[in-house]
């Protein structure tokens, strides 16, 4: 009996690595153990199968997660039973909320060593129930179970996993020893999966599109709102809509519609225009049509809540609620590069507007600003190092950027006259942690040059994700200002007492040490120029820019005053 149990683990481990893999998964991404040995095996031993190993699950899952959102397609996770799978939750949860197809594929004891005090045994059961599209406890392999219901069970997890919205899928694997049988085992070869998922396209009808196009027609004061979760195939189109509307655009930092580089009324520097402007009634927006979810900027959501426009329509792929300021009057489930494409059909189109010619003003007036701030400033600064990359970096490098002070610096001040490669950042909970796996998962998926640009929390965080960063085309960048610098711009600032060992929380450590532990090539540039050599020098792999605690906040607050000054002759 114990050799049947060897070879049925092996037989369906290996049905179920030939399935996942011929409904389109690729990589394979493993922590070793011993449950999860038949699984593990049968990724390693099919060559069509991509593996990525790292000891740390939650350095593992975060890799895959990133390979997930640089390439669209779904990735397996493999591990062990036990807190192997605890710590998938927070890549998990950020998968959940960020729409990433995971396939998760946790080993467990079989049912005689549930709750019985078996080692490593603990209830994997529904353990990430409120963050996966698809769940299911696997019996253990058992010659009365047709071989199809594998075929059948991986068909519904891909379907779940990448239907409107994507995300994770849970298959919970109870398997008994032996885990493989004595001598390997062969299964049939097969290039297309057992039972196959095709998913149809939500798209909005002709008459809804016509008294859509009518009711946003009636307002001149409007907005175009492109967020990350929405890459725009074709934007053209979208340039099309804003001049039949004559709205302007505002590109999240994470849109494909800011990597593009300048566009025909886009105002990628809304973010500083809006914390400018204020409660200036001038840019009171009546309509919005906004085009995804979520937005980098907090600022653009409380100034659209100030404003409470009349018509708040939201364009996204799925029926659930984004609207966190209760502001949507329209949702709108549909296709959105459907929507993009044909919309522009149903608009009358509207002659040249003030309120249009006034947005792209203040855009350039706001980038001349800027570009004349920094000229007169020779400090190395973490705003004026995002200004600078947007006229270095080129479409054959990708950019991934950390949460907390980067990603928020980048959506200031990262706004490319000329296209870039794509940005990619955890914002589905926007997290600090696995911030170095995810980009190593990006970098993998992207195959292409990545520059990762990190904060020194969200570093020292995932430190021991640098042992993935060998044999990639990867560069972490890090700015080091000794602590949280993203508490300066909150309240709590000001309690002098309690902001610094409890929000900024210094660490006084020298990152370079980090460099030989894990084999890696270290600098420390002191100047612009120095960062532009060292990114074209490929064997630097480490790169830590110091800057003060205060710093960042001090340029925001110089930059604004000088915005609202020469603003104020405008209006």
């Amino acid at each position: 009996m114990e050799k049947e149990y060897g070879a049925l683990n092996e037989r369906w481990a290996k049905l179920m690595i030939r399935e996942l893999i011929d409904h389109g998964v690729r990589l394979f991404c493993i922590s070793p153990g011993s449950q999860n040995t038949p699984f593990t095996v049968a990724a390693a031993r099919n060559p069509r199968a991509k593996t990525f190993v790292h000891y740390d699950e939650r350095g593992m899952s975060f890799h895959g997660l990133g390979y997930a959102k640089a390439t669209k397609e779904p990735v397996a996770l493999i591990v062990t039973s036990g807190t192997a799978v605890a710590n998938l939750l927070p890549a998990v949860m950020e998968a959940h909320y960020d729409h990433v197809p995971l396939i998760l594929i946790t080993a467990d004891r079989p049912p005689e060593l549930r709750e019985s005090g078996g080692n490593q045994a603990t209830d994997q059961v529904k353990i990430f129930e409120n963050f996966v599209r698809w769940q299911i406890d696997l019996p253990c392999p058992d010659e009365k179970i047709p071989e199809s219901f594998i075929g059948t069970t991986i068909a519904q997890a891909i379907a779940c996993a990448t239907s409107s919205p994507a995300g994770p899928v849970h298959l919970n694997c109870m398997v008994r020893k032996p885990f493989l049988s004595e001598k390997s085992l062969a299964i049939p070869s097969a290039h297309s999966p057992q039972t196959t998922f095709t998913s149809g396209r939500r798209v909005l009808d002709r008459d809804d599109s016509k008294a859509l196009a009518a009711e946003l027609s009636e307002h001149e004061r409007g907005l175009i709102l492109v967020s990350g979760t929405a890459p725009i195939s074709s934007l053209e189109s979208l340039l099309v809509l804003s001049r039949l509307l004559q709205w302007p655009i505002f590109p999240d930092i994470l849109s494909n519609t800011r990597t593009a580089g300048a566009g025909y009324g886009v105002v990628p520097y809304y973010d500083m225009i809006i914390k400018a402007v204020g409660s200036d009634s001038e840019f009171s927006p009546d309509a919005i049509l906004q085009i995804g979810d979520r937005f980098v900027s907090t600022e653009l959501s409380e100034w659209i809540a100030s404003k409470k426009p009349k018509v708040h329509c939201h364009i996204a792929p799925h029926i659930h609620r984004r609207d966190h300021i209760h502001s949507v009057t329209h949702r709108i489930a549909t296709d959105v590069n459907h929507f993009t494409e044909n919309f522009h059909h149903h608009l009358p189109g509207r002659a040249p507007s003030s309120w249009f010619h006034l947005w792209r003003e203040i855009n350039e007036l706001t980038s001349r600003s800027i570009d004349g701030y920094f000229e007169d400033q020779a400090v190395l600064s973490e705003p004026h190092l995002f200004h600078h990359l947007a006229g270095a970096l080129t479409e054959s490098t990708g950019l991934f950027l950390s949460n907390s002070m980067p990603v928020r610096s980048a959506d200031a001040f990262f706004c490319p006259e000329n296209p870039v490669g794509p940005i990619h950042c955890n914002r589905g909970l926007s997290g600090i942690d696995g911030n170095i796996a995810t980009a190593c998962g990006v970098a993998r998926g992207l195959n292409k040059p990545l520059l990762a640009i990190l904060g020194d929390l969200a570093f020292l965080h995932d430190l021991n994700s640098l042992s993935q960063l060998k044999e990639l085309p990867l560069k972490a960048l890090v700015i080091n200002n000794d602590g949280g610098s993203i508490f300066s711009f909150l309240p709590i600032a000001k309690r002098k007492k309690l902001f610094s060992p409890f929000f900024r929380t210094p660490h006084g450590l020298d990152l370079k040490h980090a460099a030989p532990l894990f084999g890696l090539d270290y600098a420390r540039p002191e100047s612009l120029d120095a960062v532009q050599q060292l990114l074209g020098d490929s064997s630097s792999s480490l790169i830590e820019i110091q800057t003060s605690g205060t710093q960042t906040l001090e340029i925001y607050q110089e930059i604004l005053q000088r915005l609202k000054s020469e603003l104020s002759s405008l209006v």
